[in-house]
């Protein structure tokens, strides 16, 4: 293969000279032309300042900077100024900005451009024009906009007006960050110095006030949402309280964990006095029982005679009626009152009653001693003390059999009471924590509002100013650029066909290509290099041939005369004759006797003694010899043995018939190849199947037509006449800056 090195791709380009100056002075002389009446440009700046990274916050507690928030904010700006809503404003109120003047003013439109504007526009769009009222204008155009995609300012909008089209200001608009700053640099270009300020002015304002009307718009709605959100949460809230409001109403309840609290209080010390009073009724009646049997049937008749009875009923009552009084709980201090002097009346009374049944029972009995020698008197007294005591503990029984039955009826009542109220009150709670999560909602809501309003206060910190000059031209970048790229373009695209190329072009891809071994390769002789000595390379080229032919010599195992060398070739035109033609010549110069044995009829030229030419016919027959004497059909050659070495040139092996017999016995084939075309499939098919027809040794290449830069690589360095400069150069090139051409 051709090795890859700078001289290779220098040698490729120096061939092509022509075509590498001239297209690109071509293109630059285009692009010159083309550029002859390029308009000037100008452009104007502005610098706001955002405060997105280092600006005031409400929020006081958070002060950390977040660089992925302020990114985000920072590309939302950038992408609200390009957007096609802020760029359709932008366009309508210059337009109308415009529309306003009766005469050009440079400061905001120059003649030329005004002339222009006023041709293009329809008279009915120029009605539409309020003068000294801008909003009036702007609203009268922005209707006609809006009411059909067909209409003039619609077009004007959305086509290719320079000036008007949006996505005609868009490509001009420039933003930047500046470094990692709160500030953006916002530029504009024109070809009008006035539409450039103005633009940019409007630009500017328009941006600042789309951007603080959706950060104020947003918060407004999230605010608004909490407080309907609360406002609901109030009613339902409400409603929860006066539904308890409402219940207690109804049940009569003041404090209902206070009441069943003082209720289960009273329910035990009423269970404690319960079973004092039992065990009091209980002791008493037995004691009452003893003592009756102690007596005798006589006094037992007397002591419960009518009298006494009536004194015990009369006891029994007014103690019930006390019980009933002091077991109950009054919480009016006017009843407590009142109940307190009935209770020392009904005692009074008692006393009395008391006194009564004592003197009923001393009067019944008489001064003796029972049976069992136990007074009389000592048991009356006992038991009227006990009858005193039974009567007074079974009227409290009876009063707290009352009770109790009372406290029944209020666990009765209160215990569903008590799930209600919890139902209630957990209601009522839910709306509570609903109510309070809202209310704080809405208040870090008016806090984000209130920092939203603080990070919208965009502020313009340079005004867009007029540009008096314009930008500098860029037409001799531009031609310079079109020169380069017409140089790179035709550079590329002669190497890529170079090393695209699929022609055999040097002898290692001929190797690998064809599968032979290179015996000699032969240069193409071009009269365009004038400085190659193209009669050294041939020279060279033919004393390599002609040198593997005499060491074929002595590697045969033929030792009889002639040696008998085959040139053969795949295709037609393959340079078989001439190369036999200078191989002859120098190896008669060597003094070798030569036959040359061809169907071609042309006369080489060569008169040296030691040559003979033989030639033959092309035609089936040549299939049948077997011996290199058939060849001479009219006996012209006396002897075969006096020729050192003899050429057989056959033709094209794919067109034409071969000696099949004879290539099996030649000493030695070679097998002609032009480097400057491919090797294809038929070439290859023709090949093997003259291999498998013959049995002789296997051919070598001669690839002829080889290009001088594969000549040097082969036979080192060319002849040429070259300047010392050139020479120079060359070094340089292929890095050799020490090399001498001696030893010393």
């Amino acid at each position: 293969m051709v090795k890859l090195n700078l001289l290779f791709f220098v040698r490729i380009l120096l061939r092509h000279i022509a075509l590498l100056i001239g297209v690109p002075i071509l293109l630059a002389v285009t692009v010159f032309i083309l550029t002859k009446n390029q308009p000037k440009i100008y452009d104007s700046k502005a610098r706001v300042y955002t405060g997105f990274a280092s600006g005031s916050t409400i929020e006081l507690d958070n002060t950390r900077l977040e660089i992925s928030k302020t990114n985000i904010a920072y590309e939302n700006l950038l992408n609200l100024i390009r957007s096609r809503t802020t760029l359709e404003e932008v366009s309508l109120r210059l337009f109308t900005q415009h529309m306003l003047l009766d005469k050009p003013d440079e400061r905001i439109i120059g003649k030329e451009k005004f002339d222009k504007l006023q041709e293009i526009v329809p008279e009915k769009v120029k009605q539409l024009v309020v003068k000294g009222d801008f909003d009036a204008t702007y609203t009268n155009f922005l209707a006609l906009k809006n009411s059909d995609p067909y209409n003039f300012i619609y077009e004007l909008l959305n086509l290719n007006h320079p000036d008007y089209s949006t996505h005609k200001i868009l490509e001009r608009i420039t933003l930047r960050r500046v470094s990692s700053s709160d500030f953006v640099d916002i530029g504009f270009q024109s070809e009008d110095p006035g539409i450039c300020q103005n633009t940019l002015l409007i630009l500017t304002k328009t941006f600042i006030k789309l951007n603080q009307e959706m950060k104020v718009n947003q918060s407004d709605e999230v605010v608004n949402y909490f407080k309907r959100e609360l406002q609901s949460s109030t009613i339902t809230l409400k409603k929860s309280e006066d539904e308890l409001l409402e219940f207690n109403k109804e049940n009569k309840l003041m404090n209902y964990y206070e009441q069943t609290k003082q209720i289960a209080a009273s329910k035990e010390i009423f269970e404690t006095e319960y079973q004092t009073v039992t065990q009091r009724y209980y002791g008493s009646q037995a004691v009452l029982t003893t003592l009756e049997q102690k007596l005798s049937t006589y006094d037992r008749r007397r002591i419960n005679s009518t009298n006494v009875l009536e004194l015990r009923d009369k006891l029994s009552k007014l103690n019930f009626e006390i019980a009933m009084k002091t077991t109950g709980i009054q919480t009016d201090s006017v009843q407590r009152i009142q109940s307190e002097k009935d209770v020392n009346a009904l005692r009074h009374k008692v006393s009395t009653i008391e006194d009564q049944l004592t003197l009923a029972v001393d009067t019944v009995f008489t001064i003796d001693h029972t049976t069992e020698g136990v007074g009389a008197t000592n048991i009356l007294a006992q038991w009227l003390e006990n009858t005193i005591k039974f009567e007074s503990a079974k009227a409290e029984l009876q009063v707290l059999d009352e009770k109790r039955k009372e406290f029944d009826e209020t666990y009765a009542r209160y215990a569903p009471l008590g799930a209600t109220m919890k139902r209630l009150e957990r209601k009522i709670n839910i709306a509570e924590q609903e109510y309070l999560s809202l209310l704080h909602s809405l208040g870090l809501a008016k806090l984000k509002q209130q920092n939203a309003e603080l990070q919208t206060n965009i502020k313009i910190t340079e005004i867009p100013f007029f540009p008096i000059e314009a930008n500098p031209s860029k037409r001799l970048i531009l031609v310079i650029v079109a020169g380069i790229i017409g140089f790179v373009l035709v550079a590329f695209t002669i190497l890529a066909l170079v090393l695209l190329d699929a022609n055999i072009n040097t002898a290692e891809r001929a190797e690998e290509k064809i599968g032979l071994k290179v015996s000699s390769i032969f240069p193409v002789i071009s009269s365009k290099l004038k400085n190659v000595d193209f009669e050294y390379l041939k020279n060279k080229a033919v004393v390599a041939i002609s040198r593997n032919i005499i060491l074929n010599q002595f590697r045969t195992k033929n030792t009889k005369k002639p040696i008998v060398n085959m040139l053969f070739s795949t295709q037609e035109d393959e340079g078989k004759t001439f190369i036999c033609k200078h191989l002859i010549s120098k190896l008669c110069e060597l003094d070798y006797a030569i036959l040359h044995i061809t169907s071609d009829t042309e006369d080489l030229g060569i008169t040296a003694n030691t040559y003979q030419k033989l030639t033959y016919t092309v035609g089936d027959h040549l299939y049948k010899i077997a011996q290199i004497e058939e060849f001479d059909v009219d006996n012209t050659i006396a002897s075969f043995n006096a020729f050192d070495f003899i050429l057989l040139e056959l033709p094209s092996i794919i067109k034409n018939p071969f000696p099949v017999k004879l290539a099996s016995t030649v000493d030695h084939s070679f097998l002609v190849v032009r480097a400057n075309r491919s090797w294809n499939e038929a070439d290859n098919n023709a090949l093997k199947l003259f291999n498998e027809a013959t049995t002789g040794p296997e051919p070598t290449l001669i690839l002829n037509g080889v290009k001088v830069l594969e000549m040097e690589n082969v036979l080192g360095e060319i002849p040429k006449k070259r300047s010392r400069f050139r020479r120079w150069i060359k070094k340089i090139v292929q890095m050799r800056f020490f090399t001498k051409s001696s030893v010393s």
